[in-house]
Parts: structure tokens; C-alpha cells; sequence
């Protein structure tokens, strides 16, 4: 396991960096209304809740919205079992998820900006007793500052993206001399499992556990959001929109297209390309009604994806439609959705082949081809139907991958307190 500092040519460029990242805080606090997320990245706030509490904690984090809802049935049986838990985020949305759904049950802040001083301070502040890190969270400045306090690190659900096996050769050997600060990677796949040994990690530290997202689980009921029948595009980025829209067949006009995206920040550009298009348009976070009329809601919010995807006709997956390598198809699988993702598969190829390609879930290679499988399906209503069913019954076959996580954690694990 490595102990060694990140290297003065990382130091110096977090210092060339350092008031970027400050006015990225100021600029990602408005825009997600989060007034402390400046002062949280500069350790200046103390974390919310029992700030008198000095007890040990198990260091949890997650980047952002689907890796703190991935993560969060693993806190809440660490919760259940008597451990205190600091959650934290790097996005103010995660943090906002974060609040909103374990607001009495866990302290929670952001993770401070990667220099030396804000990550010392993060950890004098907090008493942390274990850390665990969701998929790949690789700051080597506060994973550093972590083992020089002596906190052991478990990297969960690891993964390594495309991008980052492909990068220069600077930044492969910053990411592999920081993979060395963990003191195991649980990782989800035999494919995951090659790409960080690729890079540097030893084989000996790695243990291939599964996906922790197919622990995901939703309400029951979901509520209905949208009156009219419709599709979803969900989690999608710059670009897929447009690109779905502009292909839209004459025959699929009158079907109302939801649009979740991936960063509801985005919200305006979406909006002038959709007027661009002559098509109208209903906004949900300006509480726009839907009408018969309505060609595209747009629901640029977040926290409500599980609800919009329980009653769609056909979610198409974003991040799929460029090069982001697809999103989570595991929260449509579960709610018994019909599942269309594009050709673009780095992140979701072990989902593809659990879930059954062209059975439980239809990958397509164009934009012109999503269409063209959306009208069968709309015409075939069984077919959309029997798609569903299979990936619910490949979920549902998969094993208990929260107590797989548990059990591999556990010898890590000081006696709880309280």
C-alpha cells in the first residue's frame, strides 16, 4: 500500500489550479442554490448535524446523484449495524440528495478542493475511522491526506472509464500512484478488474463483487408526474437531445417526449434548441402545464427520475449518444421499464450482457435506429411489455449484492459506537 505524497509536480498544479476551482465553487453554489458550497470546499464549514459529535465515522463518498443513491442502501445498513456515518459529495446536487434523503441520519458536507491545507483540515476536523470511495474518486491530494491520518481506504464499486486508461502519461501515473493509498478495490467486474490492473493496481488488492447499483430500490408506487402517455430521454448530454428530436419521425409527433437530463443546469440551451426546432415546450421546474398540444416536457429537476421512469412507454438511456459510455440501466430494469441505450457502452457493458441484449434491454447503433425500435415497440405493446419483464427476472436473479458488500467490508470495520 502506498503511503508516499501525491509529488510536487501534482502540488504545484492544484496551487496553478486552485483559483479555478474556487470560482467553479462560487459558480456551482448559485447554481444549485447551494449558499455553502464555497466555504464546504474550502473546509471553512463544519459538516451538517451534531457538530459537537467527535465519535468515529465511517467516511463515505459518492461524486454526484446516481453514485450517492447507488451507495445509499450500503449507509443505511452501516447505519443499521451502529455506525455513525460522514456522507459527502463533490456535486451541490449530490449534496442536495444527500440532505434530502438522510438529512437526520448522517452528517454531510462536500469534499474540500484538492490542496494541501483544505484536505488537512478535512480530516483534523473529522474523527474518520474507515473511508469507503464510490467508483472512481481518485483526489490524490485528500486520498494522501487520508493515509497520513491513518484512515483505511476501500475503493467500492470501482470502475475505470475509457478516458481515463486513454489520458497522457502524466496523468496515468498520477491515477496509478493514488489507486496505491486503497487498501482493497472492490470492483464490479472481470472488464473493471483488467482496466485498473492496467493501470497500476496490484492484483492482490482487487476482489471482483458486482454491481452495487442492482441493489437500487425503488417505491413501490411511484407517483405519476405526467398525465399524458409518453417516452423518456434520461440523463441525457449536450447534444442527444437535439440529435433525438431532429431525427423524430412524422409517426411519433403526437407522442409527448420527456426529457430528463443528466444536468438539469443545462436547462435554457435545451430550451432555445427545442424552440429552435419550432416544437413547444412545457418546463417543469418553471411549473409549465402539459397540454394536448405539449411536444416535449422538460423536466429539468432532480430527485424525480425513479417516478419518470416508472410510467414511461420507452426509456431511452442517455450518455449513450456520444462518448459518455451510457448510464445506469439498472433503476429502469428494476421499475420494469422498456429499455432502449445507444452505441456507446464503456460504463454499462457488464449491465448489457446481465440484462440480455436484444431480451431485457435493446441496444441500437443510431439515433435514426432508437426511433425505428420505439414505433415497433408502441406498435407492439407485448413486446415492450416482454422486454420489461426479462430485465426485472435477470435482476431479480442476481445475488444479495448489498450483504456480498457488507460481508467484504466488514473485517475492515471498527466496533460501532453508541
Amino acid at each position: 500500500m502506498n503511503d508516499t505524497a501525491p509529488g510536487l509536480a501534482y502540488r504545484l498544479l492544484s496551487l496553478m489550479l486552485y483559483p479555478l476551482w474556487v470560482i467553479h465553487a462560487l459558480q456551482h453554489g448559485r447554481r444549485y442554490a447551494v449558499d455553502r458550497y464555497r466555504s464546504m470546499r474550502m473546509s471553512q464549514d463544519r459538516p451538517d448535524h451534531d457538530t459537537a459529535d467527535h465519535d468515529p465515522r465511517i467516511w463515505v463518498h459518492a461524486a454526484s446523484v446516481g453514485e450517492v443513491r447507488a451507495i445509499t442502501p450500503l449507509v443505511q445498513a452501516l447505519i443499521n449495524r451502529g455506525h455513525k456515518i460522514l456522507f459527502t459529495s463533490f456535486t451541490a446536487s449530490g449534496f442536495q440528495a444527500i440532505q434530502r434523503d438522510l438529512a437526520d441520519s448522517v452528517r454531510s458536507t462536500v469534499i474540500p478542493i484538492d490542496c494541501y491545507w483544505h484536505c488537512r483540515r478535512f480530516f483534523t476536523r473529522n474523527n474518520i475511522k474507515l473511508g469507503l470511495i464510490m467508483e472512481t474518486e481518485l483526489w490524490p491530494e485528500l486520498l494522501y491526506q487520508a493515509r497520513h491520518h491513518d484512515i483505511k481506504l476501500l475503493l467500492v464499486n470501482a470502475r475505470l472509464s475509457t478516458r481515463s486508461l486513454e489520458t497522457n502519461r502524466f496523468v496515468r501515473t498520477l491515477l496509478a500512484h493514488t489507486l496505491g493509498y486503497f487498501s482493497q478495490i472492490l470492483t464490479r467486474s472481470f472488464a473493471d478488474q483488467e482496466a485498473l490492473q492496467s493501470l497500476g493496481a496490484s492484483p492482490a488488492g482487487i476482489r471482483i463483487l458486482g454491481n452495487l447499483k442492482a441493489q437500487q430500490h425503488p417505491p413501490t408506487s411511484p407517483a405519476r408526474l405526467v398525465a399524458r402517455e409518453y417516452l423518456l430521454l434520461a440523463s441525457s448530454h449536450a447534444g442527444e437531445e437535439l440529435a433525438l428530436l431532429a431525427a423524430r419521425p412524422a409517426a411519433a409527433r403526437s407522442k409527448l417526449l420527456v426529457i430528463a437530463p443528466r444536468h438539469p443546469a443545462r436547462s435554457k440551451t435545451i430550451q432555445a434548441e427545442i424552440d429552435g426546432l419550432g416544437l413547444r415546450c412545457a418546463v417543469r421546474s418553471l411549473s409549465q402545464a402539459i397540454t394536448a398540444e405539449t411536444d416535449v416536457y422538460l423536466a429539468d429537476t432532480l430527485g424525480e427520475l425513479s417516478q419518470l421512469m416508472a410510467h414511461a412507454e420507452v426509456v431511452i438511456m442517455g450518455g449513450s449518444f456520444d462518448d459518455t459510455g451510457g448510464h445506469n440501466l439498472i433503476e429502469p430494469a428494476s421499475l420494469g421499464c422498456a429499455i432502449i441505450t445507444g452505441p456507446s457502452d464503456s460504463n454499462i457493458d457488464a449491465d448489457i450482457k446481465m440484462l440480455g441484449a436484444g431480451q431485457g434491454v435493446i441496444q441500437v447503433k443510431t439515433v435514426d435506429a432508437c426511433w425505428s425500435t420505439i414505433m415497433d415497440l408502441l406498435e407492439q405493446p407485448e413486446r415492450s411489455q416482454a422486454l420489461a419483464k426479462e430485465a426485472k427476472t435477470r435482476l431479480a436473479r442476481q445475488p444479495d449484492i448489498l450483504q456480498v458488500y457488507l460481508d467484504a467490508v466488514a473485517h475492515h470495520l471498527p466496533a460501532p459506537t453508541g
